[in-house]
Parts: structure tokens; C-alpha cells; sequence
């Protein structure tokens, strides 16, 4: 898994590391990477989630 964030590159890796592993909330997020709103900052993390799936489970 951790080849994989590596892979990802940011904003995605960040966003999810702050997210999963240090449980900030999505306000925390929206305003770190300067998103208009949370909704917006969901949006981006679900796109980052599949991008991870995909590049997890690829047989590269």
C-alpha cells in the first residue's frame, strides 16, 4: 500500500494521509489545499481513493 501512495504523487498522497492516518476532518483539508468547500474536498479524495485502488491492484 505504501508503494502505491508513493506513486500516487501530491495532492493525493497528502490528502489521504491526513485524512486516514492523522483523522483531520474534511474542513481541515478543504482549507489546507484551498478548496472552495468540503464538498469539492470529498470530491477529490473519492478520485484520489480510486486512483490508489487502481494502481494497488494493477499487475505492473
Amino acid at each position: 500500500m505504501e508503494l502505491a501512495l508513493e506513486k500516487m504523487g501530491e495532492p493525493c498522497k497528502t490528502i489521504l494521509h491526513d485524512f486516514y492516518i492523522l483523522n483531520h476532518s474534511m474542513q481541515d483539508i478543504c482549507e489546507k489545499f484551498g478548496y472552495t468547500n468540503t464538498d469539492n474536498a470529498k470530491t477529490q479524495k473519492y478520485k484520489c481513493l480510486q486512483r490508489l485502488k487502481k494502481i494497488f491492484f494493477s499487475t505492473d
